[in-house]
């Protein structure tokens, strides 16, 4: 897959991310400062982390005017547009950004000759890791720790894009795994479907 393709699907994923940490920042009433943190957090979080662990130096978005531009753009159409009737927006936009890096990096990935296990954690670490910084800079258990299908849709996705990615065009490869990874994520959210939590037994210290 071309250079110029993948930095459009980091662009979107950043773009996407951003709109969903902005947003969530006004929603815990963050000032404005707090909310281009917040966004700034949720988009390049997982982006440096990708870098780190694919040892690619430093990390791309201290170099890029570009991308620094869109986390602003977004951040600002969030506070222009701050209602909680964005709030299906919000959960989408996160979507679309869990989508796009988790698959985004697994194509570097594959193109850089990663085994499963590589290629799954490298997807998996990127997709997830702004959130996790966002939501430990707001106070609250990070969702991919919760029953929420939210790594899982990440793990999902990257499983497919190595079995397809060989075998098939990588453009189309590509486009199935992203609708895989945004595809179980909004059907999750909107059927209410969680993973299983196991809950204490407190009936012997009850007693």
């Amino acid at each position: 897959m071309s250079m110029q393709t993948i930095s459009i699907m980091d662009y979107i994923g950043t773009f996407a991310f951003a709109l969903s940490g902005a947003y969530l920042a006004i929603r815990y009433e963050l000032d404005i400062f707090g909310i281009f943190v917040c966004a700034f957090s949720t988009a390049c979080g997982g982006g440096i982390t990708r870098d780190v662990v694919m040892n690619v130096g430093v990390p791309r978005f201290f170099s890029s005017y570009t991308t620094i531009m869109i986390v602003i753009v977004a951040s600002l159409l969030a506070i222009a547009t701050k209602s909680e009737k964005w709030s299906k927006l919000m959960l989408t936009a996160d979507a679309i950004g869990l989508a796009v890096f988790a698959i985004d990096t697994g194509v570097r990935g594959l193109d850089n000759g990663y085994n499963l296990p590589q290629l799954v954690f490298a997807s998996v670490i990127t997709a997830v890791g702004g959130g996790v910084i966002r939501d430990i800079l707001l106070q609250r258990v990070p969702i991919v720790l919760r029953k929420e299908v939210y790594a899982s849709a990440a793990l999902a996705g990257a499983v497919v894009l190595w079995f397809i990615y060989p075998i098939m065009d990588k453009m189309v490869a590509t486009y199935i795994s992203l609708a895989v990874v945004f595809g179980i994520r909004m059907w999750s959210v909107y059927k209410h479907i969680d993973l299983p939590v196991v809950h204490l037994d407190t009936s012997e210290s009850a007693q």
